[in-house]
């Protein structure tokens, strides 16, 4: 995937991750936890990305 698709998705998964936070008032919610690792594992595909490009 290329960083600019991934950054898309990136936005998406916040957006969403704002509603549930909303929607279930406590960021200690299991769903709330789950979405915010998922989101913390494609920022570090992100970083790795980057790094691998200023490698080349």
């Amino acid at each position: 995937m290329e960083e600019a698709e991934l950054r898309r998705h990136l936005e998406r998964m916040q957006m969403q991750l704002y509603s549930l936070v909303e929607e279930k008032g406590s960021f200690v919610d299991p769903r709330v936890v789950e979405l915010s690792q998922k989101i913390d594992r494609l920022v570090l595909s992100i970083q790795r990305l980057r790094m691998q490009e200023r490698i080349k």
